[in-house]
């Protein structure tokens, strides 16, 4: 992990102090192990949150209750967003300016947006498309970003009435679009991958 200039080594304050791997309940300090561990758990509580999706007003306790429940079994911080700056493949938010940013960057145009309500399948695609790139530069926890952003906007489409089915995706694909729409500003591809996934 390196610093937000991505020059400089330095030790995460999530690792444990004698080996880079992130602190966790089950003292697991072999990468690979806890990476294992991890998907297993998470996938569990993924197809919990199918059946009972957790409620909220789209807003940063909504955001963070989803993280919450996910990573709960696993860290200590679930729910909690990071206070150190992360880069990998280019920087995200600073921690000093995250719930700043997750608040006039997307909670707040969200609910101007009305929460993307009667928008025809087209807009609904491309808005979930532009929100999901949002949280993904904000990139708000120190793991597990990407399961809780495609939970919250699995959330919104749902409470448009539409089944955002992330299981269809191809996870290559849905990288790369990702990517394109964060750091590149062009969210065609993204738009067009959940609109295919996306019934009502």
């Amino acid at each position: 992990m390196y610093d937000i200039t991505g020059d400089k080594k330095y030790r995460s304050l999530y690792y444990f102090k004698d080996v880079d791997v992130l602190k966790n309940k089950f003292n697991i300090k072999d990468e690979i192990q806890l990476e294992k561990l991890e998907r297993t758990i998470t996938t569990k509580r993924l197809s919990e949150l199918e059946l009972r999706p957790i409620k909220g007003d789209f807003d940063f306790t909504h955001l963070t209750k989803i993280h919450k429940c996910i990573f709960q079994d696993i860290y200590d911080w679930a729910g909690e967003i990071r206070n150190e700056d992360i880069f990998k493949g280019g920087e995200f938010a600073p921690s000093y300016l995250l719930k700043e940013a997750l608040e006039t960057q997307i909670f707040i145009p969200l609910k101007n947006d009305n929460y993307l309500k009667n928008m025809d399948i087209n807009e609904l695609s491309f808005k979930l498309a532009y929100y999901m790139s949002e949280l993904n530069f904000a990139h708000p926890f120190r793991e597990g970003n990407g399961r809780t952003q495609r939970e919250f906007i699995r959330c919104l489409a749902l409470f448009n009435g539409y089944d955002l089915n992330w299981n269809k995706i191809d996870s290559d694909a849905l990288l790369k679009a990702t990517i394109n729409a964060t750091r590149r500003y062009r969210y065609d591809d993204l738009s067009k991958i959940i609109q295919l996934s996306i019934s009502s």
